[in-house]
């Protein structure tokens, strides 16, 4: 009797663990499908990500990683910005700019301190024009500006600005990208508005998902990370669209899944962060990819870049990588 039920009872079991095969199956196409999905959708290539995060391109020498010092230590830094012989970094978790000097040395700190109104919520981009600094603040949603001691001022722009992300200042006038508006917004130092470029779209030229960093070129070209639209957009300094960099997406080769910052060096290429490619891609004038930056310090250290999210190219030629994931800069050496 026995025997008799452990016979009867195999076929049950290995029905039940077909029926986990099959169940397993089915969940593992499942996210195959919502990934590849995703993926289409981003107008980026599942393969060129996977490609990104396991098979890396060259990379420039790596110089030296900036966490912070003493009390002072960077939470999810954002972007980072280099005047003289300072760097500024938007120290965005913890609500504050720190600066550190050209060997990343703490200097000061500023912004997490005073009333509600004047403090830093989530600071992003940073210019230094004259003896003031401008953080475009994701979280007041608005422009604060504090002079080189770290003591608020005033308010910029807030009267045209929704809300201002990112900055760079050219020719004596600023450039941001306004994600409330879905636009670049031009403005002279007085606060007037003096040019707009752009609108809301997902798949046009000159439409805007989400636009995140910028850049001017010398020659006056103005470039824009699309973030959520997984490109890059090059305007003239009229505002005229002249071309969008995606990679070759005939190959199926996407450059980008979500590009946040841009940055330029003295030949014109341009390095552009992309967190969740996990790497910093080095694009040249024409908008082909040169390599992409995904290690910090010796490759056996196996130490990769984490979600970065800002890019800063100084005048001697060092790259300035704010790496969100791992609460830190890492400087490279270009020349």
């Amino acid at each position: 009797m026995e025997a008799k039920e452990a016979l009867e009872t195999r076929p049950a079991a290995k029905r039940v663990k077909r029926e986990h095969v099959i169940i397993a199956a089915l969940v593992i196409a499942l996210l195959a499908t919502i990934y590849f999905g995703l993926m289409y959708l981003r107008r980026t290539s599942p393969v060129e990500t996977i490609r990104a995060t396991f098979l890396p391109l060259s990379q420039p020498k790596w110089v030296a990683t900036i966490y912070g010092e003493g009390n002072v230590f960077l939470r999810q830094p954002r972007k980072v910005y280099v005047h003289g012989n300072q760097i500024y970094v938007s120290d965005t978790a913890n609500h504050r700019v720190v600066v550190f000097d050209y060997n990343g040395h703490f200097v000061r700190k500023f912004g997490d301190t005073g009333d509600e109104k004047t403090r830093l919520v989530y600071p992003y981009g940073i210019a230094v024009i004259g003896s003031e600094v401008f953080v475009a603040d994701a979280g007041q949603m608005k422009v604060a500006v504090f002079d080189q001691n770290g003591r608020f001022k005033r308010y910029f722009g807030d009267k045209a600005l929704v809300h201002p992300v990112d900055m760079v200042f050219f020719q004596n006038k600023l450039y941001f990208t306004d994600v409330g508006r879905q636009q670049v917004v031009v403005m002279d130092l007085t606060g007037k508005e003096t040019l707009s470029i752009g609108k809301y779209g997902r798949s046009e030229s000159g439409e805007f998902y989400y636009p995140n960093g910028i850049a001017i070129a010398p020659d006056g070209r103005i470039l824009v990370a699309d973030t959520n639209n997984s490109r890059v957009q090059v305007f003239d300094n009229s505002g005229k669209f002249i071309e969008m960099w995606t990679g070759d997406l005939e190959k199926h080769e996407g450059y980008f899944a979500a590009p946040s910052s841009i940055a330029l060096d003295k030949e014109g290429n341009a390095y552009v962060a992309d967190a969740l490619c996990q790497r910093v891609s080095m694009l040249d004038k024409e908008g082909k990819l040169v390599f992409g930056v995904t290690q910090v310090g010796r490759s056996d250290e196996k130490d990769a870049l984490s979600l970065p999210t800002g890019v800063f190219v100084d005048d001697k030629q060092r790259l300035y990588v704010a790496e969100y994931g791992n609460s830190r800069i890492v400087v490279y050496d270009l020349k």
